[in-house]
């Protein structure tokens, strides 16, 4: 953002005065009082809002009644030329936005200037004397800790808020302090604490009694929940027994075959083609009964008679020759099947102990069996590799013993306790004939005496050499081949000993694979299927046999349904036995016999119809044509209700009008007793259950009144020693106290995490920041400087200045003036840091008051550089700054005052 111009209708001594700034560097000049401050002012107030009212707060509402504010014209990177318009006395104050053909309020001019607030404004983009000022009354620490405050955040404020944070938490609660207000609550609630502790400790029986009751009263609660379970069970099984007969009648109901559904107009006409159909029957016996009388054959009178009367059922048993003949085939096959599959199911229940009660099953799937066996294979080999390392060890072992009992007994000498070292003594030969020498010397001249000197000299010496002298220790070869062999053979036992634990391991293995064998055996019934070799080689023998016993079964159940209806069929065929001689006789037979009765007594009815006259032909003719007209009317009827014989068609009416009630029935009744029994209730044990379950109630019921008299007496124990009131009162008091002890607790942990998360903030800034803000410091204070300085660095969290002679000083060392250009190139430095941003001008008022020509110079150098990135007007009264700028032909903005 750039400002181009501002009007000012009337703020302070400012009035109807318009004033255009260039895109980058300017001087407003201007004397003292000549109005630079205010046009500063009202800039800022153009920007953020009109000053608030004060005692000590300037006032620039103007004198003359004047409007109050005045219209500021700025560059925006996103909505071009913006027109901001302020009055005091219009709008509330609010500011009126003007762009691209939109006018805003203040909210769209808060937007636009975002993050630019006006406190930012303030402290990073304005830059004034007072803190320069409010810099060089700081100490050395602070001054240093202030100034990375300022190159890595623009301002002081991030350590000034971070100090607040840290004092207004000191105010609360300091570490060794005794006044602040958390100090004095944690004091008194560890006084309280002992209190209550002493009064506890006095009324222990209290704390007790507490805890019995809290007991109590979770048993009470659930024995009522376990009251009201049985409660629920017992009324259960009551409706149960109440509701037995039904239960029973539905249960029998539901064992009733379900028969086919048969319409009313199928009923209706099943019924009247069966009427017919027997009508036509009775009257062809009768016609036939008629020839019978006439008939040659008398003597078998009665054997046709019997054959007409039961002719319809003879036929219709006889239709089912091909049936029956197949039924007694099958039989006859499955039978074979049986007692085939029954031998050969033998030798496997022979050789492996299986019954077809526990047929055997498979333990594991096959690759699971091929797992176990290459594990059982892999342990064998280990075991037998084990076993043979163990039996050589054992040899190897025997054999370095033996050695070694030969060793100490051909050197036992070595072991003798008693022996001792030969005592080390003085020659004194030797030390006699050095006396004497040296004795004998001292007569002669000087040459020969001094020979004598040395020759006892060299006597004594070998007389003491015996006492300096180390003899060689004896068998100390012997020895150390007698720790090497002791050494090998503890290695070797050590290893044995290893060799015994893997083999104790692998016998656990072993032991454990047999106990799961024998599980797997017993479960799967396995019988002498007991080895795994034989999970996995007879595999086929369990499929086998299982395969047989499920044909078996299947063949079984079919012969039993066979044998069934045989058994049905020779039923049929007792109702000629009175006639026939068929008694006793298989079901094969009875056929046979049956069907040559029909023939002979076809031939009777064949012959007597060729002796009728014509007329009874004609009739009997008749009446078999109308008898085969509706039989193949009823036979489509009978093949769809599964009727097998027109005779059964009243008994089929009959079961499916009895079976029709019987559903209505079971709806009512499974109505009647729905969620009163399942597919689990067991009728007969229901008695049994119900006087259980009473019992159970009662005992409960027992046990809850036994708890509630004990709470009772609880409770009165429990009131008698509250009537003191002493440690109720002290647990209130200890409540409240710890409430305000959270509340300042919070109050300061929230200071000091705010203290804590800006220093964060300030490491973490100076971290990513700091290299860069110390590099375009340093080449902006060589600016300043004139080259006089090499750079500026931070060491040991100190800044250090470096001379170009490589001299050092720390901040404190420097002239006010050096200190001011280092302050000076840190706050441009940020600002260069920023430029991407552009977030506002730089505002400069006189912070050079004491500087000298050269420094005044090199500032107004620095602030032509620093406006290619970045606007800056700079406000002053120095008539030599003014020089300067025309020197560097920078723009001049004279400010004539009003």
């Amino acid at each position: 953002m750039k400002l181009i111009a501002i009007e000012i209708v009337g703020f302070g001594k400012w009035q109807q005065q318009k004033i255009e700034f260039l895109p980058n560097n300017q001087l407003l000049f201007g004397a003292n009082e000549a109005g630079k401050s205010t046009i500063y002012q009202f800039i800022q107030a153009m920007l953020f809002g009109f000053p608030p009212k004060g005692k000590r707060k300037k006032d620039y509402q103007p004198k003359n009644g004047a409007a109050y504010g005045g219209r500021l014209w700025l560059s925006h990177p996103v909505h071009g030329e913006v027109q901001v318009e302020r009055f005091k006395g219009q709008n509330k104050g609010q500011a009126k936005v003007y762009f691209n053909d939109q006018i805003g309020d203040e909210a769209t001019l808060k937007n636009m200037l975002h993050p630019l607030t006006k406190e930012l404004f303030q402290s990073v983009f304005s830059i004034q004397q007072e803190q320069l000022g409010q810099l060089d009354k700081l100490t050395e620490e602070e001054l240093q800790t202030s100034l990375l405050s300022l190159g890595l955040s623009g301002s002081q404020q991030l350590l000034v808020r971070r100090e607040e944070y840290f004092k207004a938490a000191q105010t609360i609660y300091k570490g060794k302090g005794s006044q602040p207000p958390l100090n004095q609550k944690l004091a008194q609630y560890q006084e309280l604490q002992q209190k209550i502790n002493d009064k506890e400790q006095q009324e222990r029986p209290f704390q007790e009694i507490g805890i019995s009751l809290a007991n109590t009263e979770k048993q009470i609660s659930e024995q009522y929940a376990l009251i009201q379970q049985i409660k629920n069970q017992l009324s259960l099984v009551e409706k149960q027994v109440m509701n037995l007969p039904l239960y029973e009648e539905l249960q029998s109901i539901d064992q009733l075959s379900e028969a086919p559904v048969i319409k009313k107009e199928d009923q209706d006409k099943l019924l009247s083609l069966y009427q017919q159909h027997r009508f036509l029957n009775e009257e062809l016996i009768r016609l036939n009964q008629s020839l019978a009388v006439q008939s040659e054959h008398g003597d078998r009178q009665e054997e046709y008679q019997f054959y007409l009367e039961e002719e319809e059922n003879i036929k219709q048993l006889l239709n089912q020759r091909y049936a029956i003949d197949k039924l007694l085939s099958e039989i006859q096959w499955m039978s074979q099947n049986l007692e085939q599959n029954q031998k050969e199911m033998q030798p496997l229940e022979k050789q492996w102990g299986w019954s077809k009660q526990n047929p055997p099953q498979f333990a594991m799937d096959e690759q699971e069996v091929n797992e176990l066996r290459e594990s059982i294979v892999e342990r064998t080999v280990k075991l037998q590799t084990a076993q043979t390392d163990l039996h050589l060890l054992e040899e190897e072992i025997a054999t370095r013993e033996e050695n070694l009992s030969t060793f100490e007994a051909i050197n036992k000498d070595m072991f003798r306790k008693g022996r001792q070292n030969k005592e080390k003594s003085v020659n004194l030969v030797f030390c006699i004939l050095a006396a004497v020498i040296l004795i004998l010397s001292f007569f002669f001249s000087a040459p020969i005496r001094y020979i004598g000197v040395g020759i006892s000299i060299i006597a004594v010496l070998i007389g003491v050499s015996p006492l300096f002298y180390q003899a060689k220790e004896p068998y100390a070869n012997e020895k150390r081949q007698w720790q090497e062999k002791l050494s090998q053979l503890d290695y070797l036992n050590d290893q044995l000993l290893k060799i015994k634990a893997d083999i104790k391991k692998i016998h656990d293995e072993e032991r454990e694979v047999a106990r799961f064998v024998a599980e797997k055996v017993q479960e799967n019934h396995l019988g002498r299927m007991d080895q795994v070799e034989f999970w996995l080689n007879h595999r086929g023998d369990i499929t086998r046999y299982l395969i047989l016993i499920n044909t078996n079964q299947e063949l079984e159940q079919q012969l039993l349904d066979d044998q069934k209806r045989m058994a049905e069929i020779t039923q049929q065929t007792e109702r000629f036995t009175a006639r026939l001689p068929i008694s006793g006789l298989p079901l094969a037979e009875r056929i046979q016999i049956i069907s040559q009765f029909v023939d002979q007594m076809e031939k009777i009815r064949f012959e007597q119809e060729y002796q009728a006259d014509a007329y009874t032909r004609q009739t009997i003719r008749e009446v078999k044509e109308k008898q085969h007209q509706v039989d193949e009317q009823l036979s489509p009827l009978v093949h769809r209700f599964q009727i097998d014989s027109i005779n059964e068609i009243p008994n089929k009416l009959k079961s499916y009008q009895n079976t029709t009630a019987s559903k209505k029935r079971k709806q009512e009744l499974q109505s009647m007793l729905a969620g009163i029994y399942n597919d689990t209730t067991m009728i007969e044990e229901l008695p049994a259950k119900r006087q259980h379950l009473a019992e159970k109630l009662k005992e409960a019921e027992e046990q809850l009144l036994h708890s509630q008299k004990t709470e009772q007496k609880l409770l009165y124990q429990q009131k008698q020693m509250l009537s003191d009131g002493t440690l109720d009162e002290l647990y209130q008091e200890q409540a409240a106290l710890k409430a305000e002890v959270e509340e300042l607790a919070l109050e300061w942990s929230g200071y000091q995490l705010a203290g804590q998360l800006l220093m964060d903030l300030l490491t973490e800034l100076s971290e990513k920041q700091l290299p860069n803000l110390l590099k375009k410091a340093t080449e902006y204070f060589q600016l300043l400087t004139e080259q006089s300085y090499q750079s500026i660095q931070l060491e040991a969290e100190q800044l250090i200045v470096i001379r170009q002679d490589h001299q050092r000083f720390l901040l404190h060392e420097l002239s006010t003036g050096t200190k001011d250009q280092v302050i000076m190139a840190v706050r441009f430095a940020f600002l260069y840091l920023q430029k991407h941003r552009n977030l506002c001008p730089i505002m400069i008022d006189d912070g050079w008051l004491h500087y000298d020509s050269q420094r005044k110079k090199q500032l107004a150098e620095l602030f032509a550089l620093f406006s290619e990135q970045q606007q800056v007007i700079c406000f002053s009264s120095d008539k030599e700054m003014v020089s300067y700028y025309q020197e560097l032909k920078q723009p001049i903005i004279e400010l004539k005052g009003v």
